[in-house]
């Protein structure tokens, strides 16, 4: 390997350490969370990160050693020399690569099969001893390795019934990598379809601040009645605990130290004493206590303290305060969003070209760092009118993008005449440098859409990235095994789509070296049959579906207004959408003029007079019942309310972390 080829290898490397390094920063807050979940996150995401920028590397390598091998049979066949080939001036040697790719595709295959599935449900199992968590982890996830036995079941019975093919372990660790790759092709073809459609249409749709606001309206009151119901549900869990635990004969008995950690978990969340106490370790309100008798009397074992309601009612609470705290995370930052938003809507319609912002300031670091360096001036120019402009551009090409991959989703399979754009963009610039980076957008891309469609689902609604530090980390824990998951066969997806994959080329006599560990799905003719011929009709009816939003319309008919749990159905349902559009937007607000240069600059302006006091308009949101109200057409947005709301959210007091299990406290005991 050549000098140019270290360093550029080693400059990737760290640009994609830096990489990781931000996006966990910026979604985890490793202080707050358990080391070991940050470190494994951090090799999951840099993993996949490793896959996606090597991999256009690897494809300019494999165009060096195509050109050498089509020179050597020219040679042989007609006896005279070929044009001479051009090495690539990062070549990297085959067996490095292949190396490489080994090292990197079973470490995600160990961590998203293995470490990560059974750390995820370990930590939020209920049992109070290692060996009982380690037995419910493995029954947590039976399902999820039975899928994959039942995919390796059918590979492995079809190739043993071929006379052609002699099963070794070759053959062995293929079988199990073309089962993994069809698990993660099965998902990618649900998120792929939805998230080509949708992600243009969120981008587009942020570019139009009126209807991003009325939409902020609506996921704030919505987010907050989901707290609401979380709270109510964690203090009854938490009186339920504190009941059971007074039905301890002494300290002697041999249920009191599992009866003392559950109730000792209840009370750090905060809610033994009503959601009004805040951390009050008093007693139960009285409330809470019948409707824990209720359910101590209602359960199926007959009532009492027994082992297994102390390792169910250990379970609930873990998750109750999980969902407790990613709810308060997410109200966080519908605040933050609805203050965004509404400066940006006040600020539209002002005569002073300067942007300024209610009481309160929420925006996030880098926000502030902008304004400082830009000014009140540009900012209003790049807020109010630049950044909606961009948007609805990037949008555009956005989907111009996805029509191009849709489009050579549906071709890849054709091998002549070529008809996928990519590969007949890679294939005219053979060896460039424009080549590795028309690869990495397009891996990038496809990898953008499908995640995003992840964490847009209801389906997956209790794992979300949220930024600002305010990921939780099952949801981290969540994120590395998916990604680790999907990324490995959504770039052999794409080496199919730029006919880089030997069995789908006509004229390519090298593989790359990805290829060569992963293996050709035509071992399994029924999977890649089936791959050519129903993966891209699958994806384009996904794709059609989402963009009429035929999910919301069926449900719509049905008179389901509320999806539950629909694929189709993301968090922010097409039905609320539709509502919000029809509705008139508020006017804008008027906003008292600040000190300093700006108000000096808006002193002339004398007509423009602060709005009038407001205090209602986030408290008529945000009811006590949790029920989304109606907007009303000449109701102003109340923004002081809204900010100090946000001020009370971020000025609690937070509940102290919990520890489960067993008092020496497990490995995974605060996940």
């Amino acid at each position: 390997m050549s000098g140019a080829g270290y360093s550029f290898l080693l400059f990737e490397i760290v640009c994609v350490v830096l990489l990781t390094a931000s996006l966990l920063h910026h979604y985890g807050n490793w202080r707050r969370q358990q080391l070991v979940v940050t470190g494994v996150t951090f090799l999951a995401w840099q993993f996949c990160f490793l896959i996606v920028f090597i991999l256009p590397t690897d494809i300019n390598c494999t165009f060096y050693e195509d050109c050498l091998m089509s020179n050597v049979s020219g040679l042989e066949a007609n006896g005279t020399s070929a044009p001479a080939c051009r090495e690539p001036w990062n070549h990297i040697p085959r067996a490095f690569l292949v190396s490489f790719w080994r090292v990197i595709y079973w470490s995600c295959q160990f961590l998203t099969w293995i470490f990560l599935p059974i750390m995820q449900s370990y930590a939020k199992a209920g049992e109070f001893n290692v060996l009982g968590k380690v037995k419910a982890s493995l029954v947590d996830n039976a399902l999820y390795y039975s899928t994959y036995l039942l995919i390796f079941a059918i590979c492995f019975i079809y190739v043993a019934t071929r006379p052609d093919i002699h099963i070794d372990f070759a053959q062995l660790r293929v079988i199990g990598i073309t089962a993994s790759n069809t698990w993660g092709l099965v998902l990618i073809v649900l998120f792929l379809g939805y998230g080509l459609v949708e992600l243009p249409r969120t981008v587009w749709s942020a570019g139009c601040p009126g209807e991003s606001l009325k939409r902020a309206y609506f996921r704030l009151a919505k987010v907050n009645s989901e707290l609401i119901e979380h709270q109510e549900e964690l203090e009854d869990l938490a009186a339920e605990a504190v009941q059971l635990a007074e039905c301890v004969p002494g300290p002697e008995h041999p249920l009191a130290a599992n009866a003392r950690t559950v109730a000792e978990l209840a009370e750090s969340s905060g809610y033994c004493g009503g959601r009004d106490a805040g951390l009050g370790r008093g007693k139960p309100t009285a409330s809470s206590i019948a409707a824990a008798r209720r359910r101590l009397n209602e359960d199926e074992d007959g009532g009492g303290l027994t082992a297994k309601r102390l390792v169910k009612l250990h379970c609930q609470l873990k998750k109750a305060i999980g969902l407790e705290q990613r709810s308060r995370c997410l109200l966080q930052e519908a605040y933050a969003s609805a203050a965004f938003l509404e400066d940006i809507e006040s600020n539209r319609g002002s005569r002073l070209h300067f942007f300024r912002r209610g009481e309160g300031d929420f925006d996030s670091e880098s926000g502030g760092l902008l304004r400082r360096l830009l000014g009140p001036g540009v900012e209003f120019y790049w807020k109010c009118h630049a950044r909606s402009w961009l948007l609805r551009g990037a949008a555009c090409f956005l989907l111009a993008a996805s029509g191009l991959m849709l489009w050579c989703e549906c071709t890849f399979f054709i091998k002549w005449p070529v008809l996928t754009p990519l590969a007949l963009l890679v294939q005219a610039g053979r060896g460039a440098l424009s080549v590795q980076l028309i690869c990495l957008l397009a891996i990038g891309y496809l990898c953008a859409c499908t995640y995003f469609t992840v964490f847009r689902l209801k389906l997956f609604n209790y794992f979300r990235l949220v930024p600002n530090h305010q990921t939780d980390e099952n949801s981290l824990i969540f994120s590395g095994m998916l990604f680790c998951r999907l990324t490995p066969p959504l770039c052999l997806n794409f080496l199919g789509l730029v006919h880089l994959d030997s069995h789908l080329a006509s004229g390519l006599k090298a593989q790359t070296a990805y290829t060569q560990l992963m293996g050709h799905l035509d071992l399994v003719a029924i999977i890649s049959n089936g791959v050519n011929l129903y993966f891209p009709i699958a994806i384009l009816l996904l794709a059609l579906a989402s963009y009429f939003r035929l999910g919301s319309r069926l449900l719509h008919c049905l008179g389901v207004q509320h999806s539950t749990g629909g694929l189709l159905k993301s968090t922010d349902s097409g039905d609320e959408e539709d509502e919000l559009f029809a509705r008139k937007p508020p006017p804008a607000r008027q906003l008292p003029r600040s000190s300093g240069a700006a108000g000096a600059a808006a002193a002339p302006v004398a007509e423009l007079s602060p709005s009038p006091p407001r205090s209602s308009r986030f408290e008529r949101l945000l009811q006590a019942d949790g029920e989304p109200v109606e907007f009303e057409a000449d109701t102003q947005p109340l923004f002081p309310s809204a900010r100090a709301a946000v001020q009370q959210q971020q000025l609690r007091q937070q509940p102290p972390p919990y520890k489960s299990g067993s008092g020496r406290g497990g490995f995974f005991d605060d996940v």
